[in-house]
């Protein structure tokens, strides 16, 4: 038998106990804090509510409510981990629909799935309602949920199209995290302010993107991309560019004045990013048309080009399904309307001269579906030359065909006559500069002909993408 016994605790009432715990807690000694909670854990068990209940005379106190949450955290994780008792935490992790916390992270975790589902109206009607309901409690903790579920819906009004409604509720997401000393949302808001404004054009993107470079600077955040952008704005933004990405590091072209080992690929940039909405109608929609349904998918085309009339992507892919249909007067009008929105987005040229050729009859349908199976067909080196070679014996001024040959060539050789062949026959300026590309990619590197090359594309009213790899060539001249 042990000489002595065990002291039992003292009998404390459910705030005595609290408070006990909580100076523990503030002493800073994690020794007296674990013995205080190995003494009293079968009490606390018993009062988890007197714990997890914020006291009335603190409640309107955003700082003693701030002390209040992390005190019971640390006395909750200190329980479960060194003294065998979870049930303070475990309370406070449990699924409660009366929970306001967790009923807002499981709306959290919901969203990016009923986003794929379109579920905008419902998801906006509730967020407003949570953004007002989050206003009602107290706490840095409230405060930050409120930021939250005003940015989302920010976002959820900007995405959906409703563009202009999105700058209150981006501004009052801003307000809260200065008020609570959130950097990170505040570059956040402002970074989506920014792109409201970007895509309003209403005189005031330069104005939000000196005010978010000097919040990077102030965080000492990067501030590359802001200072990039900022330099476009002054400059006044084009409505389509493409941008260098080497290496996972994007670089606008003029940045480049040399070339380096490494991966180069080039992506497009417009004036304005793309709204979710459209991107989910439009991927729908390509899905439809990949399986034949192009009734229905030219509808979703429309669909949303209502949602955002600025973007070209949808309007590219009906002139796409348009062409397919036979009806290449719309197609053809579809891509005007592409380059009007998006100067030299994709191919948009090279498909509106195949259309107006389909329309007036100088280019055939077996013609369209043979360059149709070379470029979407992802056929096989060996195939793609038989399918190509085959095409050119039947169809032998049809330009188009030898681009694909010469891309499908066995050697460089083959690649070099068929390009220049191609040259000969080519009218139309996009194909040509593509063409031109081609044909100093595979040029010898000493020939001097590279150089005339690159000039004559760079030139051209062409592709944006061939101009942009005529322009890297030239600076291996």
């Amino acid at each position: 038998m042990w000489p002595f016994t065990r002291t039992k605790p003292e009998p404390l009432t459910a705030e005595q106990l609290r408070d006990k715990l909580f100076a523990a807690v503030a002493s800073g000694s994690k020794s007296k804090l674990k013995a205080a909670c190995q003494q009293h854990k079968q009490q606390v068990a018993e009062n988890l509510e007197t714990f997890l209940r914020a006291p009335q005379e603190i409640l309107e106190d955003d700082q003693a409510l701030d002390h209040h949450m992390r005190c019971v955290i640390t006395i909750a994780q200190c329980l479960a981990q060194q003294c065998g008792a979870p049930e303070l935490i475990n309370r406070m992790q449990r699924v409660d629909d009366d929970n306001p916390f967790v009923k807002w992270d499981r709306w959290f975790n919901d969203m990016p799935e009923r986003l794929e589902r379109l579920e905008y109206d419902a998801l906006i009607s509730e967020a407003e309602e949570l953004a007002k309901e989050t206003s009602k409690f107290r706490g840095p903790p409230a405060r930050q949920y409120e930021a939250f579920f005003n940015g989302r819906l920010g976002e959820l009004l900007f995405g959906s199209g409703r563009v202009a409604e999105a700058i209150e509720p981006f501004q009052t997401a801003l307000k809260l995290c200065l008020d609570i000393g959130d950097g990170e949302g505040e570059i956040a808001y402002l970074r989506n302010l920014l792109e409201v404004h970007r895509y309003l054009d209403d005189g005031q993107a330069i104005a939000t993107a000196e005010r978010l470079l000097e919040t990077e600077r102030k965080y000492q955040q990067p501030t590359t991309h802001t200072e990039r952008r900022l330099r476009l704005l002054r400059q006044g933004e084009p409505l389509c560019r493409v941008v260098c990405i080497h290496d996972d590091k994007e670089q606008e072209l003029e940045e480049i004045s040399t070339i380096t080992d490494g991966s180069y690929r080039f992506e497009f940039r417009r004036n304005r990013i793309p709204l979710h909405k459209v991107m989910v109608l439009t991927s729908q929609a390509n899905q439809l048309a990949t399986d034949g349904q192009l009734a229905d998918a030219l509808e979703k085309y429309y669909a949303a080009s209502e949602v955002d009339p600025y973007d070209p992507d949808p309007v590219y892919q009906s002139g796409m399904c348009l062409s397919e249909m036979g009806a290449y007067d719309q197609a053809r009008q579809a891509y005007a309307e592409v380059e009007r929105l998006a100067p030299g987005w994709f191919r948009s040229r090279t498909d509106y001269w195949l259309a107006d050729g389909l329309e007036q009859g100088t280019i055939s349908q077996d013609e369209f579906q043979l360059l149709r199976l070379l470029d979407d067909g992802g056929l096989p080196p060996e195939q793609g030359r038989e399918v190509a070679n085959r095409g050119i014996e039947t169809y032998p001024d049809f330009a188009p065909l030898y681009l694909f040959a010469g891309n499908f060539a066995e050697d460089h050789e083959q690649a070099i006559a068929a390009y220049r062949k191609g040259l000969e026959l080519v009218s139309e300026p996009d194909l040509e500069s593509r063409l031109l590309c081609a044909l100093g990619g595979v040029l010898p590197s000493s020939s001097p002909e590279r150089k005339e090359i690159v000039k004559r594309a760079v030139a051209l009213d062409g592709s944006l993408v061939a101009i942009a790899s005529a322009k890297l060539i030239g600076l291996q001249l």
